[in-house]
């Protein structure tokens, strides 16, 4: 077996071992939820949805956060998940330090880039651990340039404007804010920087309001970086990225003309409605849905209002058991 066969098993068996950590904490959080403890659960759906990019020292910061949370509540369930994402994390750590030693010792390869320039890169996220762990995966790419972050929308466009970045990487869930409405913004002051959302929301929900709205791609962010990067590079050669999971989904919704999403009743909820309605569909609360959304929690009653005037549905009882089984019949949980 040859050294760059021994790398790629290495990094194989990382990934491995932080999918079943992903599924671990998942567990975590679902159990969080349910003896109502929202610091966990707030922590365990950060690392779940940006363990696939982050560097080891990003993913010990997150982990230690959630330790912290975690110690402050009695639960013999949560300790013991706890106990087995810290099993899966060393295994990772052990696994990708394996790999950099054996690439340390190699002998070095010439490697050749097609691309001539570098491609001008901006940021929109408000977790700063995300964000750093982003910047050092661009920082280290020859074709790619970081050269701008921003952590609300307002100041996003303002930044974007007058940089003219080729490619903005956002989330769609932004600090009082809305990355959708980003989005929408862009394209309205004909702004040309290609748009990717990376986000932790389920892309069966918002990758297509999101290409409609003007992106060019949608990625989930337990992707691992090598597909961040093949999103990036492929967006700027001027393709559209989604899983093939979405892109299968979406064909056979082309191919199925009877199906018209706007004649169903959650089409006609505006983006963060949606992103409400699914939430409550999960079970969580109003301050543990403004949490998540980072918005007071009275936006989120007026957000319920409007939900429940759409759908024609008489009240909270009825809003939460059609937002159940509406997230059930998705496989969103």
């Amino acid at each position: 077996m040859q050294r760059h066969d021994l790398d790629d098993c290495d990094e194989d068996i990382a990934q491995l071992y932080l999918k079943s950590a992903t599924d671990q904490i998942k567990k975590l959080a679902a159990a969080a939820q349910s003896n109502t403890m929202a610091e966990v659960q707030r922590f365990a759906h950060k690392l779940a949805g940006s363990s696939g990019f982050l560097g080891l020292k990003e993913m010990a910061k997150l982990l230690s956060e959630l330790e912290k949370a975690a110690d402050r509540h009695d639960s013999k369930e949560i300790v013991r998940l706890l106990s087995l994402v810290k099993e899966e994390f060393a295994q990772v750590r052990h696994h990708r330090s394996s790999r950099q030693s054996q690439a340390k010792s190699a002998q070095p390869v010439p490697t050749i880039f097609v691309s001539k320039k570098r491609f001008k890169v901006f940021l929109v996220d408000d977790h700063p651990i995300i964000l750093e762990g982003l910047v050092r995966l661009l920082n280290i790419q020859p074709d790619l340039n970081f050269c701008g972050q921003a952590t609300t929308a307002h100041q996003a466009l303002k930044v974007i404007t007058r940089l003219k970045p080729d490619l903005v990487i956002l989330d769609i869930t932004l600090a009082g804010s809305d990355g959708m409405g980003l989005i929408k913004d862009m394209k309205l002051r004909s702004l040309k920087s290609f748009i990717l959302v990376l986000s932790m929301h389920d892309e069966a929900l918002y990758a297509e309001r999101a290409l409609k709205a003007g992106a060019k791609g949608y990625i989930m962010k337990h992707q691992a970086p090598k597909e961040l990067l093949k999103a990036v590079r492929g967006i700027l050669n001027g393709e559209i990225y989604l899983s093939e999971i979405m892109k299968a989904k979406m064909l056979h919704k082309i191919a199925d003309s009877s199906v018209n999403e706007k004649a169903l009743p959650e089409g006609s909820l505006s983006d963060r409605e949606l992103q409400t309605f699914q939430l409550i569909g999960q079970g969580r609360g109003t301050r543990e849905i403004a949490a998540e959304l980072n918005i007071s929690a009275k936006t989120v009653e007026s957000y319920r209002a409007h939900i429940k005037v759409k759908m024609n549905l008489k009240n909270a009882h009825e809003l939460t058991q059609h937002a159940v089984h509406w997230v059930e019949r998705k496989h969103l949980n």
